[in-house]
């Protein structure tokens, strides 16, 4: 048993510390239904450590956690930024492990997590060179779509890569690509996207780095069309709806609205949300409303993705200025009004130990939150999880 970091419902543990020196630097989380998976990004390389946590077993015990490097799959498995669960196979997907790469790697989650066998790997570079420097990914109930965001530091892309999951996922026959580009020359250098139940929606971020300019060109897929023609493509850009409504990381979607979540408006961190009604016409202006986090606290901006419970919607805190991390939670409350201040409540992490912050994504089990840790300040990484039960007394929210 481990020290116990406590404050009502909220607990930590140091991964690095007390599991294995090599566990951080974490890039989003996925639940399978049982476990927790630790995305590995770069612990200070590009890392293949995948961190498991038995949601079964005791959070501070050393027996509830496992941990295993996709490098002994293939030395290039590596340098990941979240993923997707098909219901069966988990997929990591490959940003840069040294350069911007194309190396999905696969587990299959009915098999021993420490088998080598257990874990697939297939190079998405084999379809298209440019298939490759992904963020995040999306599953539809069949496909999962590796969205594109940069072919290396200077170029940011729309080469969308999709894999069929009821096809062998090392046959190239089960994979197909579309550059998002066709449609708009600005449709491109997505963080991330969302699925609403029929359309896949790939999050802006950053169109182009010299000069550096962060976007609003949110790219919606119908999964009724064919996936490689253009009629089921279209776009609607977020900055018609305010001039600061663009450089998102992350999207979620509660049933009937996808919130865009803010990180970087070109000027600064920013805690401007767009939201879009699902049932409106995409490309209407009165279907996009906006509110400004930053109302209700000045710190609750520069957010990394954000985790739906059924009820409430927390943005998860990331930096809010150059080489400023943080740990202010936001909280918005679905069944209330959007811009009303009173629907949106914060918690800040830090308040139980200072090195709560600099988090990117996390997963829910049903009753916790998990927040997978990343950087406590530039290039100092990170294994500090932390631990939320939505059912925690109201009293930590203000």
């Amino acid at each position: 048993m481990f020290p116990s970091y406590l404050e009502e419902d909220v607990t930590f543990l140091d991964t690095a510390t007390y599991i294995d020196p090599r566990s951080k630097g974490y890039a989003g989380a996925l639940f399978d239904g049982r476990y927790v998976y630790f995305v590995p990004c770069n612990n200070g390389t590009p890392s293949g450590q995948v961190l498991r946590y038995d949601t079964r077993q005791d959070f501070l015990s050393a027996y509830s956690w496992l941990l295993y490097d996709t490098t002994h799959v293939h030395p290039n498995s590596k340098g990941f930024i979240n993923g997707s669960f098909d219901g069966r196979f988990l997929y990591f997907v490959p940003y840069y492990n040294g350069k911007h790469h194309g190396q999905v790697t696969c587990y299959d989650t009915r098999e021993e997590f420490t088998d080598v066998y257990s874990w697939t790997v297939f190079d998405t570079t084999q379809l298209h060179p440019h298939s490759k420097g992904f963020i995040g990914s999306v599953y539809d109930g069949r496909y999962v779509y590796f969205v594109p965001y940069q072919l290396d530091f200077q170029t940011a892309h729309g080469q969308v890569t999709r894999y069929d999951t009821r096809g062998d996922f090392t046959n190239l026959y089960s994979w197909e690509v579309y550059n998002t580009t066709y449609i708009h020359r600005q449709s491109k250098g997505f963080h991330a996207g969302v699925y609403d139940g029929r359309y896949v929606y790939l999050v802006p971020y950053i169109s182009a780095f010299n000069p550096l300019t962060h976007h609003g060109q949110v790219t919606r897929y119908d999964t009724q069309g064919g996936f490689t023609e253009d009629y089921s493509w279209e776009v609607y850009d977020t900055t018609k709806v305010h001039e600061n409504s663009k450089g998102f990381i992350g999207a979620v979607f509660d049933g009937r609205y996808i919130y865009f979540v803010p990180y970087h408006n070109g000027i600064s961190r920013q805690g401007q949300f767009t939201r879009y009604d699902t049932q409106s016409q995409f490309t209407e202006k009165h279907s996009w409303e906006v509110y400004d986090t930053t109302q209700i606290h000045p710190n609750s901006r520069g957010f990394f993705g954000g985790i739906f419970d059924g009820r409430y919607i927390y943005f998860v805190p990331h930096c809010r200025a150059q080489n400023v991390y943080h740990g202010q939670i936001t909280r918005y409350d679905t069944q209330g009004e959007f811009t009303n201040p009173t629907s949106w409540k914060i918690y800040d992490t830090t308040s139980l130990n200072e090195n709560n912050k600099g988090f990117i994504g996390g997963a829910f089990d049903g009753q916790f939150i998990y927040l997978a840790p990343y950087e406590t300040e530039a290039n100092k990484h990170t294994g500090q999880v932390l631990r939320l039960n939505v059912n925690a007394t109201a009293a930590i929210w203000e």
